[in-house]
């Protein structure tokens, strides 16, 4: 870290996506943070989404987007941000001469020193482009434009049931776990990427999944869209060699120990 830069202070953040990122992913966004104190952090974000002329409104919604995904939203996020911000500021290498690539999301940092701003550039783009989507979502939360990730993992073999539900803010940097309605686990944060990774890796099928809680035997999830997808029916392999089901139940029952 450079010893001219201070927390708490005023910073300026700019990200693009890579220019090889297409319609309708790529967008750009403005990120200001305002750190008071140490318990007091006020945002300003603006993103906007980029080439999207092209597309049509089906297009986008088969993305999984809306014709007008731009939003811009003032407010506070949880100091617990301070402390993320801070780390990754202090431990990564920066250098002041702009450099861009199309396959690398560009970075770039404004900050207040000595008086005067200026503009530095992290070398490990890659871990602030992790960093600044965690960042993204909390603001989404605050925000109230999107709510905490949830998802239930059911078991049901006869008379028996295991549930297990999971939710994760963004916003708190949180991850619990609870167990048949027992009280809340906490979970490691980093747990989280490895659940989504294993989960979502399989093959979705909305069409047979269901949106009554079921009561047959089988295995199910449900993640916030209100319907119960049925492992083997609704939930399938990518490839007829993967094995991205095992892998779920593996998860799932590791989870439950």
């Amino acid at each position: 870290m450079d010893k001219n830069i201070q927390i708490p202070g005023y910073y300026i953040i700019r990200f693009q996506t890579a220019s090889v990122v297409p319609a309708p992913y790529s967008h750009f966004y403005t990120l200001k943070l305002d750190i008071v104190a140490k318990d007091q952090l006020t945002v300003d974000f603006d993103i906007k989404y980029l080439d999207r002329d092209e597309l049509d409104e089906d297009d986008l919604l088969d993305e999984g987007f809306s014709p007008d995904d731009d939003y811009a939203w003032k407010g506070n996020v949880p100091a617990i941000w301070i402390a993320q911000f801070q780390d990754i500021m202090t431990s990564s290498k920066i250098i002041r001469k702009r450099e861009e690539s199309e396959f690398e999301d560009f970075v770039e940092i404004e900050l207040d020193e000595n008086g005067k701003m200026v503009t530095i550039y992290p070398v490990d783009k890659e871990r602030w482009s992790y960093f600044l989507q965690e960042f993204m979502q909390a603001v989404f939360e605050a925000g109230g434009r999107e709510m905490p990730f949830e998802l239930t993992y059911l078991e049901i073999d006869g008379d028996n049931q295991k549930q297990l539900d999971l939710r994760a803010s963004f916003a708190e940097k949180s991850f619990t776990l609870v167990k048949d309605k027992a009280p809340a686990r906490k979970l490691e944060w980093s747990q989280l990427q490895k659940v989504m990774d294993t989960v979502y890796k399989a093959e979705f099928v909305p069409d047979n999944a269901s949106d009554k809680k079921p009561s047959k035997k089988g295995k199910y999830i449900t993640a916030g869209d209100g319907l119960w997808y049925q492992m083997g029916v609704a939930i399938l392999e990518t490839t007829s060699k993967s094995r991205d089901l095992d892998k779920i139940e593996a998860l799932f029952n590791s989870l439950s120990k």
